[in-house]
């Protein structure tokens, strides 16, 4: 409630509202993430903030870490989450500006984070999945027999499609028996498109 009245009365001062959203806290699951980002976005922000919650030392959590009571989501099912939660405002034309904490020398040298889904590219990992998914759920319905494949995009979403360490492209290849995936970046194409032999794919 109080969030709601601190949003109306920005809203009438015509300030710009950002909100964020934390997964994996405690007693915290799938569904009731979801709740808390239906009453986000029934708010009608400007934006959204997405982090997992991770473990700082010397925290109540790292207490309850070290005590059993607490377990953080592992990175895999946090990027999952997060990367349903980013679908899900993209859906209600909210803009997601970040996912995942900014990367800092306190973050990165492990002074800081006890446990915890923590990657300095973690929204990185969240694209990355989403562009799979869409490759994927494409390429399931192809026609068999096709040893190759290409995707033309906008050079912007490369590294997205590619994956860290190019993993995506080495899962599709395994996936369905690729020789090759060629890629093609063209500054023509949309941002917002995929075009895998010639089929024009949306993305978020």
């Amino acid at each position: 409630l109080d969030t709601q009245k601190a949003v109306h009365l920005l809203k009438q001062r015509k300030y710009e509202i950002g909100l964020q959203v934390m997964v994996g806290l405690p007693g915290d699951d799938e569904i009731r993430s979801f709740s808390t980002a239906e009453k986000v976005a029934d708010l009608f922000p400007d934006f959204v903030r997405i982090y997992p919650t991770v473990v700082l030392k010397e925290s109540l959590l790292a207490k309850w870490y070290l005590q059993g009571r607490y377990t953080p989501l592992s990175l895999g099912s946090s990027v999952t989450l997060v990367k349903k939660l980013f679908l899900f405002f993209a859906g209600k034309q909210i803009q997601v500006i970040r996912m995942g904490l900014q990367a800092s020398d306190q973050l990165e040298n492990g002074r800081a984070i006890m446990a915890g889904p923590y990657h300095p590219a973690f929204g990185h990992l969240v694209y990355s999945e989403i562009f799979l998914d869409r490759v994927l759920s494409h390429l399931n319905h192809r026609r068999s027999g096709v040893d190759a494949i290409s995707i033309k995009l906008h050079p912007r979403n490369t590294s997205h499609l590619r994956g860290l360490n190019n993993q995506n492209i080495k899962q599709l290849k395994k996936t369905f028996l690729l020789k090759a995936v060629q890629i093609i970046s063209d500054f023509e194409c949309p941002t917002d498109q995929l075009v895998i032999d010639g089929a024009s794919i949306p993305v978020p």
